[in-house]
């Protein structure tokens, strides 16, 4: 079984992946760096950028009898629909999606970009105005939406990172399997050397109404997926 965890850069996408890695290793899953080639050369985590048919293919193949669990930013607009439905409905794929409110990913998209800038680091060191990281964000969406178009689990930011039951119980039963919450979260943060600031609402004290406004009016479609959970995002077009 693959699980492809995907979520757009600074989501959430990261603790997604890691809780899902903690359920799978608490169920006698463990989770082993697969080689070059299958996952992307020089990570320390078991990550795909470019999805092909191929690709996912070897994937499956290669992981025959295991759980594995994948990270990804990339879209799935390489891989034929049919396929993906056959492997999902034969339990040899499953897909978790996350997304977050819109003003508080702008916020950790400049976080991130300005600490790239110190460090003299090239991820998101373009990230400069609010204005870069909402067309940052917007050029990311159209491959949220295309993962969620298909059966998956749809996690919202929010919910899975401040609830310390609800994630690792929403990602278990997603999986069929059970598991203690508290040591889901005890090995995910026994290896999260790194967190942004682990805040929920952050836009509420930390950006202008006039940059709420700005981002509201550029995706809202989206921010009611956030706000109200209105899965119909993922279905409709544009």
């Amino acid at each position: 079984m693959i699980v492809i965890s995907f979520g757009v850069r600074k989501s959430g996408s990261t603790l997604a992946f890691e809780m899902a890695k903690a359920v799978l290793e608490l169920n006698g899953h463990p989770q082993t760096r697969l080689v070059d080639g299958l996952v992307e050369p020089g990570k320390k985590v078991n990550a795909v950028a470019r999805w092909t048919d191929e690709r996912l293919e070897r994937l499956v193949d290669a992981t025959e009898g295991a759980w594995v669990v994948v990270k990804t930013h990339g879209t799935p607009d390489r891989l034929s629909t049919g396929a993906l439905f056959e492997l999902l409905e034969a339990r040899k794929l499953c897909i978790h999606v996350v997304f977050r409110d819109p003003r508080d990913t702008v916020l950790s998209l400049l976080d991130h970009g300005a600490r790239s800038r110190a460090k003299d680091r090239a991820t998101l060191n373009q990230i400069v105005t609010v204005d870069d990281a909402v067309a940052k964000l917007r050029s990311d969406l159209s491959a949220l939406r295309r993962w969620g178009t298909y059966p998956s689990l749809k996690l919202l930011y929010d919910d899975f990172a401040f609830d310390p039951e609800r994630g690792p119980k929403l990602i278990a039963d997603d999986l069929g399997m059970t598991v203690d919450p508290d040591a889901v979260w005890d090995a995910v943060n026994a290896r999260r050397t790194k967190r942004n600031v682990a805040q929920p609402h952050r836009y509420r004290s930390e950006m202008s109404a006039e940059d709420a406004a700005r981002i509201e009016a550029a995706v809202p479609n989206y921010l009611r997926l956030a706000e109200h959970h209105d899965l119909g995002w993922f279905q409709a077009v544009g």
